[in-house]
């Protein structure tokens, strides 16, 4: 199962069970384990640059402390990325946004995007991730697809490029959740599992959105996920999800 756009397993910020989220590394080892796309966050720096990193503060995920929107990219750069997840990561970096789309071409997968602004920096996030996606995602292979909480970072990304695809990511229902990935132009809708049922599934279906759902490493939950109708499981162990499935 899976749709153009939405393969049937997505890896959640790379392989975020078994590597740090959000490195090279973890993006590579999904790859390893065979999944075709891989979710991580992007945000900017306090110099404009796109990193891949989903806290607003450094502090849980790096050796830095404080917000990222107040640090530059050099500084980001020096700090280590992967000795808080374990020993044997020490020394991985914070990658930017052009180092994981080289990383992705390298290895033939592709990736859906988060777009995960600091505070303020809604529109001016999304606008700088379409620009490095049309001066960097290489031309001869389908956009990747960018996703979002943030309606007002889909709605930057919707104008300044309405060619890339878009996802609404939720975590409840909101009442007005069909009439904003409406106005959004989305192609996919993004739900967290707590909240998903076989009714809402088949909704978001009936109305021609693709459906992914996050956070997903139980392997039962993925299968009656998969019975309801829904195109994508994203989660922090896509190896384990996808020998479930081969044997099933």
């Amino acid at each position: 199962m899976g749709t153009g756009l939405l393969p049937a397993v997505v890896g959640h910020r790379g392989v975020a069970a078994a590597a740090p989220e959000n490195t090279l590394p973890s993006l590579g080892l999904a790859a390893d384990q065979g999944a075709m796309m891989v979710e991580f966050d992007v945000k900017l720096t306090a110099d404009g640059a796109l990193i891949l990193m989903h806290d607003e503060e450094l502090d849980r995920t790096t050796t830095g402390r404080g917000p990222v929107a107040e640090a530059s990219l050099a500084a980001i750069q020096g700090l280590d990325a992967g000795g808080w997840f374990a020993d044997a990561w020490r020394g991985a970096r914070v990658p930017t946004l052009e180092d994981a789309i080289a990383l992705l071409e390298e290895r033939g997968i592709t990736a859906n995007i988060e777009i995960k602004p600091c505070p303020g920096r809604e529109e001016e996030t999304a606008t700088a991730v379409v620009d490095c996606l049309k001066r960097r995602w290489p031309g001869a292979r389908p956009w990747p697809l960018l996703s979002s909480f943030a309606r007002e970072s889909l709605a930057a990304a919707r104008d300044a490029g309405p060619e890339i695809p878009r996802g609404l990511l939720l975590w409840g229902k909101p009442a007005d959740w069909s009439a904003a990935a409406r106005s959004l132009s989305c192609a996919t809708v993004h739900c967290a599992k707590e909240n998903m049922t076989p009714e809402w599934a088949a909704e978001i279906r009936r109305l021609g959105y693709g459906l992914a759902v996050y956070t997903v490493n139980d392997p039962d939950l993925a299968f009656r996920l998969r019975r309801w109708g829904v195109d994508s499981i994203i989660t922090d162990d896509p190896g384990a999800l996808i020998a479930a499935a081969a044997e099933r």
